[in-house]
């Protein structure tokens, strides 16, 4: 029972989760401070946030190892399928089981929020299999970046915060964009860990495409565009600005990706992940004082 508890929480990707957490807080922190609160859809909002990321894991995993991208040479933590110790039958069920727990949760927001919540669903579901799945997969098209950028930033917070409201504003997908980038630097850390294996198996990253290098520049103005995001709310919400110390913890990071030779990028692809939740944590606190 442990090991398979241990095997499955492996195969979630825990560390990357913070991707899904951050711009709902965000979005939900932004509705509360309008005034605007529902615990319930808080809840489930988390939930399918959460259940998007885990089932484009799953799918990910399935196809990745269909494709050939997740060898015994990868550099990365363990990936149940590729290591053996999950059968295809077993990742398709459980890639058919989360999403559609994924799919009747979102049922609930669909419920509160209507046809904009329900394209925005069907879209994000969508997305999480043709990310690495279908003929033309996002990831080996090197449209990965956009979609984590977009889908786990701007479009994030402002679903979030119009499930609470019912209503949008530019505002939104302004603040939409610190934990947009902060998440898409975690994919870029995951592209040059394993740049080598993707060349090899024809998956196009943009680290594929464009080298090391870009990956680097790519991570350093990701981080870049997260500390100036708060600059945009200075008038009304000037302690918005405590989200900046996320820099602290986050330069060395930087310092290492920038290096000439690079030997933890899992430890700094866990360490973006942390730096992701800080983010999100001062912004909330500082929107909210």
């Amino acid at each position: 029972m442990i090991a398979a508890f241990r095997l499955w929480t492996t195969a979630i990707r825990p560390k990357t989760l913070a991707a899904s957490i951050s711009p709902i807080l965000i979005g939900i922190t932004m509705a509360l401070s309008d005034g605007y609160f529902h615990g319930t859809l808080c809840w489930m909002t988390l939930l399918t946030g959460l259940g998007i990321q885990i089932s484009t894991n799953f799918a990910n995993d399935y196809f990745d190892f269909l494709k050939g991208a997740d060898t015994a040479e990868r550099k990365g933590p363990i990936r149940p399928l590729q290591a053996g110790l999950l059968s295809l039958k077993t990742m398709k069920a459980a890639c058919f089981l989360s999403f559609l727990f994924t799919t009747l949760c979102g049922c609930y927001l669909v419920w509160h929020g209507g046809i904009a919540i329900a394209f925005l669903l069907a879209i994000s579901l969508l997305l999480g299999v043709i990310y690495t799945g279908g003929p033309f997969p996002l990831a080996y098209l090197g449209l990965g970046d956009l979609f984590v950028f977009v889908f786990f930033g701007p479009i994030a917070v402002a679903s979030s915060y119009y499930l609470q409201t019912h209503y949008f504003s530019s505002t939104l997908w302004i603040a939409g964009v610190g934990p947009g980038a902060i998440s898409t630097a975690i994919l870029v850390v995951n592209n040059l860990r394993d740049i080598e294996e993707d060349r090899l198996s024809q998956k196009k990253t943009l680290l594929v495409r464009f080298g090391k290098t870009f990956g680097k520049i790519e991570y350093i103005a990701l981080m870049t565009l997260a500390f100036f995001t708060p600059f945009f709310f200075v008038k009304d919400h000037p302690l918005s600005l405590l989200a900046c110390l996320f820099l602290i913890p986050a330069f060395p990071l930087i310092r290492a990706i920038a290096s000439r030779h690079v030997q933890t990028y899992n430890l700094i692809l866990a360490k973006t992940g942390q730096v992701l939740f800080l983010y999100s944590f001062l912004f909330c606190i500082g929107w909210m004082v």
